[in-house]
């Protein structure tokens, strides 16, 4: 479409034009500042000279503008050549898209399948699950006994109940095909689709909700489901009706005054509980779903929000969804919204039936109910372990065998019609359906919102970098004595590791927790793991770039560092490349690592050698040879060696006063007498963009390992003397 290339043309012309803007921009300065002209006998051309550096030699104008002609043309072939790749990726990504803008063409297999799913009648038996446990897998534990059976019809909710630890989230999770993939994990039984069998690989067309949920904290209610619904059904779904699809779930969910509200957090003030529930519904509900497994839906909500919550599951229902929940300790009103129900406990089915006839089911069984007692009170107390009043443990065990000897007797309608046998993919086939681009500006649009919203970490950051350049400024005069050169190694290094420590210190804090909504979202394939690593690592460079310069130019105004413009330029550029190469270590560190636990054991370490093998508290020589390829990757050691390659370049010493070891008169002699007289900072921005390039390569092969895979269900197999399943 037509607007979509403009857009892509005016990203293109932009990119290629920055660097000629800031080109024009640093040499409009420099020329308006220091430019001086000379019309003597020894230049009678007349020249520009640029002055503040002795090293830098006169350079005619009409050289330069003859540069910046060359690179613009360069700019402009790349632009080109960008803008030509944009507009196949466009045409390619929406080549099954209808010509008008309310087109709406399915070339979908998994939207396919939901369209003729459009009710679900979800039947299983014997399932069966046994954990393997102890370091040599000697020990069996069964999880769920094989007598776990029943249906759940469309139009209808079916609620799994039982005590804490019964095996309700296990059962959930096995029926949708969830249980993660474990070679200490055995998983048997049935599932039914419609009368038909499916695989035990199949994964259910149904939307999942995991009892805690995780977003974005700082994009709003209507941004978090604007992002999933283009990237879901972008290339399916014209704007207009993203936007009315966007409308439609809000207000079916009930978050029309939360719309434009943060999500937030346990640290962001946001929406509440119950909305945070519903918005994680509602994103579920993008691809119309037939059936809603929810796990404790309405854990930690309060009564009025609890029972909301499940007017909207009824809602879903009465439009003829397929819901399934797990439910813990239910108010009577929310018992009283469910039609049918699962009792579990330790592993095992204690009843299987409509919710009105439970009760009843009880006191047939002899457990008869008090009268002021609620139903939902009743029933779990009958099938909790613990003693009821007067029982003992044995009389406890003996009152959950029999009632679940008694369900395994019950006929129980499981909806298998037929023999047949089916495959369903669940919407996890195919790659993602908006195109590399698309992907690529939404992924990067939500890093950045992210950043720069995040008043309280911006704040801190400030504060750390102000507060820092303060410390050393109060501390550190340099000038030009002998003195003054170990005082230069000695902040620059102070310099190197803080950069670097508070760089790779707030990454490995902050990205474990985005790495979990980022895994999901990579096992859902909304997106492609290159794409958003890509908007991830350039999302970070604003402010880092921000962050480091303002540092620097305090920290350089105070102590004295950096005596000339073009040495403050370059310090900049050298501390922000330090503190992204260091970050790019912490995004490696969390993207390895399972868990933000594991990450931050590793962090200290890490952070220990790099300040070990920093090119002066160990030569090279003394390394031990199994480590001698520490240094040549060390973070602070190549941050360290370029700010001091910078700052001695063309220093001049005086040779009276305290004198501290051999007397140095140059910048070159005080590098040289450290072991720096052969470096220079191509050396050390390369060896940083090589770090930097292995960091992400490896944080980007984390994260593509980080995908969810799921168990097996394997066929129940029959007690060769009884005939029956094992239990």
């Amino acid at each position: 479409r037509r607007p979509d290339y403009l857009m892509h043309l005016v990203c293109v012309l932009v990119v290629a034009a920055l660097p000629l803007l800031a080109n024009g921009q640093r040499a409009a300065t420099a020329i308006g500042a220091k430019l001086k002209h000379h019309s003597s006998s020894s230049s009678p051309q007349g020249e520009y000279v640029i002055q503040g550096e002795d090293t830098i030699e006169p350079m005619v104008l009409a050289d330069w503008m003859t540069v910046v002609q060359d690179r613009k043309v360069e700019f402009l072939v790349a632009g080109v050549v960008v803008m030509m790749t944009s507009f196949l990726l466009a045409r390619w990504g929406r080549q099954d898209c209808g010509e008008e803008e309310d087109d709406f063409v399915v070339e979908d297999d998994h939207v396919k399948a939901m369209k003729g799913l459009e009710s679900v009648d979800f039947g299983f038996s014997n399932i069966r699950m046994e954990l393997q446990t102890g370091r040599r897998k000697k020990t069996t534990k069964l999880v769920l006994d094989g007598s776990i059976r029943g249906r759940a019809r469309p139009g209808r909710m079916l609620a799994v109940m039982g005590p804490s630890g019964a095996g309700k989230s296990t059962v959930l999770h096995a029926l949708a095909g969830r249980i993660r993939e474990s070679s200490r994990i055995r998983l048997q039984g049935k599932r039914y689709i419609n009368g038909k069998t499916i695989t035990g690989d199949s994964m259910v067309p149904s939307a999942f909700v995991e009892q805690e949920v995780t977003f974005f904290p700082h994009l709003t209610v209507s941004e978090t489901l604007s992002f999933r619904v283009e990237l879901k059904l972008g290339s399916l779904l014209s704007k207009t009706s993203q936007t009315e699809l966007v409308h439609d779930l809000v207000v079916q969910m009930g978050l029309e005054k939360a719309a434009d509200t943060k999500v937030g957090d346990n640290k962001v003030r946001g929406i509440s509980g119950g909305e945070r529930r519903r918005l994680s519904i509602a994103c579920e509900l993008i691809s119309s779903p037939s059936i809603i497994f929810l796990d404790e839906p309405t854990s930690g909500l309060d009564s009025t929000a609890a029972t909301s919550l499940v007017q909207t599951l009824r809602n879903l229902a009465d439009a003829g969804k397929t819901v399934i929940a797990v439910i813990h300790q239910p108010s009577q009103h929310v018992f009283a919204a469910f039609d049918d129900l699962l009792l579990v406990s330790e592993g095992r089915q204690m009843y299987f039936g409509e919710v009105a006839t439970v009760r009843q089911y009880m006191e047939d069984n002899g457990f008869e109910a008090p009268a002021e007692m609620g139903t939902a009170e009743h029933i779990l107390d009958c099938i909790s372990k613990s003693e009821l009043q007067g029982e003992t443990p044995d009389d406890a065990n003996r009152r959950i065998s029999e009632l679940a000897a008694i369900a395994s007797e019950d006929d129980v309608d499981i909806g298998a019609a037929n023999g047949e046998v089916e495959k369903f993919s669940g919407g996890t086939s195919g790659g993602p359906r908006a195109n590399v681009l698309i992907q690529f500006k939404l992924l990067l649009q939500r890093s950045l919102r992210e950043n720069f919203r995040g008043k309280t970490k911006l704040i801190i950051q400030t504060v750390q970098q102000v507060s820092l350049g303060i410390i050393y400024g109060g501390i550190y005069s340099l000038g030009s004595n002998q003195s003054s050169i170990q005082d230069r190694f000695g902040l620059l290094s102070l310099i190197a590791i803080g950069s670097s420590n508070m760089a790779m210190a707030s990454t490995v804090r902050a990205f474990p927790k985005e790495k979990a909504i980022v895994s999901y979202e990579l096992g859902a394939k909304y997106y492609g793991t290159l794409p958003y690593f890509i908007g991830k690592a350039i999302s970070e460079i604003p402010m880092t770039a921000f962050f480091n310069s303002l540092f620097g130019v305090l920290v350089s105004a105070l102590t004295g560092l950096n005596g000339t413009i073009v040495k403050l330029r370059r310090f900049l550029g050298l501390n922000s490349i330090h503190g992204l190469t260091s970050q790019s270590a912490g995004l490696m560190i969390g993207a390895v690592s399972p868990s933000s636990d594991v990450a931050l054991a590793l962090f200290p370490a890490i952070m220990v050698l790099n300040i070990i093998f920093d090119g002066k508290n160990v030569s090279e020589e003394n390394t031990p040879r199994l480590l001698r390829w520490l240094p040549k990757v060390g973070l602070i050691r190549w941050g360290f060696e370029g700010l001091c390659v910078n700052e001695f370049e063309n220093l001049q010493f005086d040779t009276s006063g305290p004198r501290r070891g051999p007397v140095a008169r140059t910048g070159d002699e005080a590098l040289a007498r450290f072991g720096l007289g052969e470096k220079s900072l191509v050396d050390v921005v390369k060896a940083q963009a090589s770090i930097t390039a292995v960091c992400w390569f490896l944080s980007y092969v984390g994260l593509a390992l980080t995908k969810q895979k799921f168990q097996y269900m394997e066929e129940p197999i029959k007690d060769a003397k009884t005939g029956a399943f094992p239990k």
